[in-house]
């Protein structure tokens, strides 16, 4: 159980980090994901219409957000949005901060990190696109630590609570 309690903070650990470093400038996949569901509706006025429902939801909002407190800041570590590449496709990164290696392998909705000093220390992230959450990977199975809806985005303590983030129009 603290081997679970303990990544699970280091999982929560890298999403503050990465809500710490955001302002990252990257492609907005989540965003460019939202505009393109939204063009595909017809023509120029229902497309607008759309446009309005979306941005009112605040769809746009949370998907901006999340872009620049996520995947944005993903990307700019890493170089590659795992949101925007392709089924396959897969990035692979080599980081080092204070005397820790690290292997960052990036696929799409997933991100994984080894520490090559001591093996079996991984940290694994999946997203699941239809439940708009993040996963982390445990021995046990997978722990939700994120999830984005229409209006909020929560981060989820390793203690089960929630830190829920509210759009505002």
């Amino acid at each position: 159980m603290n081997k679970i309690v303990k990544l699970t903070s280091v999982a929560l650990i890298v999403v503050l980090l990465a809500i710490g470093l955001s302002g990252c400038f990257g492609n907005f996949a989540a965003t460019r994901k939202v505009y393109d569901f939204n063009k595909s509706f017809g023509d120029k006025w229902v497309n607008q219409i759309m446009f309005w429902v979306l941005s009112w939801i605040p769809v746009y909002g949370v998907a901006g957000t999340a872009d620049v407190l996520i995947f944005n800041t993903v990307e700019f570590w890493t170089g590659s949005n795992p949101l925007a590449m392709a089924p396959g496709e897969e990035v692979i990164k080599y980081a080092s901060e204070n005397g820790k290696d690290l292997k960052i392998t990036i696929r799409q909705n997933q991100i994984h990190v080894e520490d090559l000093a001591n093996p079996g220390q991984d940290l694994a992230l999946q997203y699941k696109p239809f439940e708009k959450s993040w996963y982390y990977q445990t021995e046990e199975g997978l722990v939700k630590i994120a999830t984005i809806s229409q209006d909020q985005a929560s981060f989820f303590r390793p203690n089960g609570k929630a830190l829920t983030l509210s759009a505002t129009m």
